[in-house]
């Protein structure tokens, strides 16, 4: 779903680009000569021809040896063409924005842009909510509520499950449970081992399912903390394989993070790359 932010953003850099794209315009046709440049054919043979006179219909000849004022006429009837097309799409595009301003207004972080129609929910008191089912939601909101959703969880040997997160969760390694709170800290809503039903037909439990804030989609995060293990190791190539069958992988849905023996995990890069994934 595209977000009005991104048209947003998308409309001001647009407006910049016009902007400069005007001012190199109008300081470039300073140093150049008055006039149009008529080309004609004859028998074969180019000609070029340099008006002047707004009623002039045919111009002055132009030599061989006039090719830098040919040159300069075509460029500067260039520019005026590209200046007239510009300065009508920044006229529309301030049109444009003008008109969504008037539907939109700024989050509390001061940089988020939010529809008006979406914080109707969101400027209700607690009491009111819990008595509604709203029809339209902030991202903000909607993720509140995609954390507070009842979720199956994975059931398989839960006795491993003997490191706590500052979320309040049990996960199975010091690794899950750094990553976990990683999220916790980053402020990115997660679930952890959250039951996920493939298309076919298959229930798996990825590491991680968390939610992309900005376009309400959710990403799978899968951590091969033993890929030493070469069981280990195989029994998630082949899961990785799944995935891809029914439309989760890497580049789209699918995260991936690893240590070994000698490459273990760093936390911060991961950070990174998640933020980046995110848009963050």
């Amino acid at each position: 779903m595209l977000q009005i932010q991104d048209i947003m953003q998308t409309l001001e850099e647009r407006q910049k680009e016009l902007g400069r794209v005007v001012s190199i315009g109008k300081r470039a046709k300073m140093d150049l000569p008055h006039g149009r440049l008529r080309i004609n054919h004859n028998k074969g043979v180019v000609e070029y021809y340099r008006i002047t006179e707004k009623n002039d219909t045919c111009g002055k000849y132009l030599k061989k040896s006039d090719k830098a004022i040919i040159r300069n006429l075509a460029q500067r009837e260039y520019i005026d063409k590209q200046l007239k097309s510009a300065n009508v799409e920044l006229e529309e595009i301030e049109r444009i924005i003008k008109a969504l301003q008037k539907i939109v207004s700024k989050g509390t972080s001061g940089k988020e842009i939010l529809y008006k129609s979406d914080s109707v929910y969101s400027l209700m008191s607690d009491e009111r909510k819990a008595l509604i089912e709203p029809m339209l939601m902030s991202n903000y909101e909607y993720a509140l509520k995609w954390e507070k959703e009842e979720y199956k969880k994975n059931e398989f040997k839960t006795e491993e499950k003997v490191y706590s997160t500052k979320k309040g969760d049990m996960v199975r390694s010091k690794s899950e449970a750094m990553l976990a709170d990683m999220y916790y800290d980053l402020g990115i809503p997660y679930r952890y081992e959250a039951e996920l039903r493939l298309k076919s037909g298959r229930t798996t439990y990825p590491d991680f399912t968390i939610l992309n804030v900005t376009n309400r989609q959710e990403i799978y995060h899968e951590h091969m903390g033993l890929i030493d293990d070469e069981e280990y190791r195989f029994h998630n190539l082949r899961k990785i394989e799944e995935y891809r069958k029914n439309g989760i992988f890497t580049g789209k849905n699918l995260f991936i993070t690893y240590e070994s023996g000698g490459c273990p995990l760093n936390i911060r890069e991961i950070a990174k790359c998640v933020r980046w994934i995110l848009g963050m």
